[in-house]
Order: C-alpha cells, then structure tokens, then sequence
C-alpha cells in the first residue's frame, strides 16, 4: 500500500510533531551539556573542505529554529517572512555564515537555551493548530517551492533532529543523536526527512530526469519509502512503488541516516555491507547533487 507522505495521518500530525519538538528541546541540552569548552571551537576536517565547529553549527541551528518559529507566527497572521539578501536558495550559503556571525558573542550555554526557547514555542504553536491551518502557504527561499505550515513543522524537527543529528555529535566523539531515539521517532524523523527531499530537490540539475527511488530499510526504526522526481514535480511516500528505477537497500536506519548526512558514501556503505542497490546505479551517484539544500 502506498501512502503519500503529504496527506498521512494529518489528523495526528500537528500534536505529533508538537510532542516531538519537546523531546528535542529536553534531549538536546542533556545530549550537549558535558562538551568540555576547548571542544566547542576545534575545527573538524571532514567530506567537506572545512566543517562547522560544533559552537557554529549550534549557532546554525539556533538561528534556523527561530527563523522556522518566525515564519510560522508571520504565516498564521497571513504575513510573509522578509530577510533581506535571501531571495533564492542559492544566497543560503551566506545567510548562514551571517546568521552565525550575528551569534558569535553567546555563550554556548546561551546558544542551547534559545535553541530550546524556538523549539517549544514552535510545539506551542503547532499543538492548537486546525486541520485547515496546517495547509495555509509559507514562502521560504532555500526549498523548491511554497512550502505548508505542516511542512515548516516537519523541517523544524528534522533540521536539529536529523540534518545536523552527527554533525554535532562528531567533535565530542558522541554517538549521532538519532540514535537516543527509540524505533517509532526514529521512523517518524525519517518519514519527515523523505518529504524534506523533495522540497530540497533542485530541477534545474534533474533537468529532463524522470524516475523512482525505492529505498528499503531493515530493522526496529525502518520501512519502505519511495522517492519519484519529474522536470515538474517531486513527491515522497511510503510503501512499494511499481517499476522504480533504482532501489536502495538499508541494513537499518542507522545506516540510512548516515548515508543521507553525508557521514559516510554510498561506496563505503557497499563495501561494509550495509546497503546495497540495483537498477539505475548511475542515478544513485548523484541523489547528493539532487537534493542538496545547497
């Protein structure tokens, strides 16, 4: 059975996303609270020429929380978000770096406190939501298209809680932060990060590429999930897809996750064992290219 990703369980999915957002506000400062100082600043080399430190990466994430509750307190008054220099998803490089410079004199503890802050009045907000608001639109820059108030909410807890779930982990030698999930929120993340794809989908690169991807996920926290991309269109869902082009097998969600952080490649997953894939091994080379927010 396949189930659009959009339209699943809309009844539950505010409250959902609400109780959620205050597991992350209570997890992420216990998960960042015994970092020794000198850690916070130590530049890390990573797949990238030079990677965040994990002070600049906690500040990407305050300040991408409080955009997110921002734009949905201006969209539930009918109002649009304005931040001058992002007009496109190409200016994101440098609204980040901004965004981070603008924070450079909080204490890292000052950091978590507002990061905390955006992610419970986020939950506030969502939790008396009517069925109809989750779909009013938002105008944001970095994604493809208008996305939903319901889809802002989905991103909020994605962003912190899988997009940058190893990335803060990795300086302080910590497990990724998705791991302190149990196996239902764990799916839940990864239902959500799906759905992020195809809002990150860039179809200036796709060009004429039409196709399906099937990934298959093993263990507690997996599933099955497709991905189907036009010049025109992007859609996720659950279940099996007829005739997709490329499957993508995962060992589990672990591995899944750290493939779609770009904490490990395709090609080291393969060799451990833990992923496998069939059919259009051409197109699987460039889901990075494709769905980059950048």
């Amino acid at each position: 059975m396949i189930k659009n990703l959009a339209t699943h369980s809309l009844e539950e999915a505010s409250a959902e996303i609400a109780e959620d957002l205050c597991m992350l506000a209570r997890l992420l400062p216990i998960y960042l609270e015994d970092i020794e100082p000198y850690i916070w600043h130590r530049q890390e080399q990573h797949r990238r020429t030079v990677e965040w430190t994990l002070y600049q990466t906690v500040a990407h994430l305050t300040a991408v929380a409080e955009f997110y509750r921002s734009a949905i307190q201006l969209a539930l008054q009918h109002e649009t978000l304005v931040t001058p220099g992002f007009q496109h998803r190409r200016d994101l490089p440098a609204i980040n770096q901004q965004h981070i410079q603008d924070r450079q004199h909080f204490l890292p503890h000052e950091l978590i406190t507002n990061l905390q802050k955006a992610l419970v009045e986020t939950a506030e907000m969502a939790r008396p939501l009517a069925l109809e608001q989750l779909f009013w639109p938002v105008a944001i820059p970095v994604f493809n298209r208008p996305m939903t108030i319901l889809e802002i909410l989905e991103t909020q807890t994605t962003h912190p809680g899988m997009v940058h779930g190893a990335q803060i982990a990795r300086p302080a030698n910590k497990a990724p932060l998705w791991q302190q999930y149990d196996p239902s929120l764990l799916h839940r993340m990864l239902t959500r990060f799906f759905h992020l794809m195809t809002l990150t989908y860039w179809p200036e690169r796709g060009g004429k590429l039409a196709a399906t991807i099937q990934f298959l996920v093993s263990g507690a926290a997996g599933g099955e999930w497709y991905i189907s991309v036009s010049p025109k269109h992007c859609e996720a869902g659950e279940g099996r897809a007829p005739s997709p082009h490329l499957t993508i097998w995962a060992a589990n969600a672990h591995i899944l996750s750290l493939l779609f952080t770009s904490q490990i490649s395709l090609g080291q997953a393969v060799l451990r064992g833990k992923l496998f894939a069939w059919g259009n091994l051409l197109l699987a080379t460039k889901l990075t290219k494709l769905f980059s927010p950048t």
